[in-house]
């Protein structure tokens, strides 16, 4: 079967879009997939975790340092949150996301995605007001090889800089062999 290659972006940069292509692709880089092919294991640098801080517009010595928004983007579960077989639903592979700031932002607007030598699915996730939102996504389990990938964009709230910003993260590349 003949190997597809995505130029410079990932799938779920390439289908995301809306939220900051740009910026997830500088954090995500290159991954090469195949159809029937096996994918290259070392290729792209593997993110298991991203981080962003929005700084009050206003500095105040001190005091602003403690006002600083902390975020991060993190997959969950076992071997840094790669793709695994679900505990909870027999049959599938998922993989899970979970963006967490010290305070309330405005909003985070997110995609996940699973991919496999078999297909994908994307997921949005987010939340408005909160501190945090988490995401999944899950495929029917297949012998094969694959990868979670999440980007995502969050509003600072009023009185913070940069206004948004833009992070993304990636898994390792799995092999499962059993379903």
């Amino acid at each position: 079967m003949k190997l597809r290659r995505w130029d410079a972006k990932s799938r779920l940069v390439q289908r995301v879009g809306a939220v900051g292509a740009a910026a997830a692709l500088a954090v995500v880089g290159t991954m090469s997939t195949a159809g029937a092919a096996t994918p290259d294991l070392g290729s792209g640098r593997v993110l298991g975790k991203s981080e962003l801080a929005f700084y009050p517009s206003h500095p105040g010595g001190a005091a602003a340092s403690s006002r600083v928004i902390h975020c991060e983007m993190v997959f969950i579960g076992a071997n840094h949150g790669a793709p695994h077989h679900s505990g909870h639903v027999p049959g599938t592979v998922n993989v899970r996301v979970r963006v967490t700031c010290t305070k309330p932002v405005r909003m985070i607007r997110a995609k996940i995605g699973l991919f496999s030598n078999h297909g994908s699915k994307i997921n949005a996730y987010g939340s408005v007001g909160r501190a945090a939102a988490r995401g999944n996504a899950a495929l029917v389990c297949r012998t094969g090889y694959y990868q979670g990938e999440s980007a995502a964009q969050i509003t600072a709230p009023p009185g913070y800089h940069p206004p948004t910003a833009n992070m993304a993260a990636k898994t390792s590349k799995v092999h499962l062999t059993r379903c």
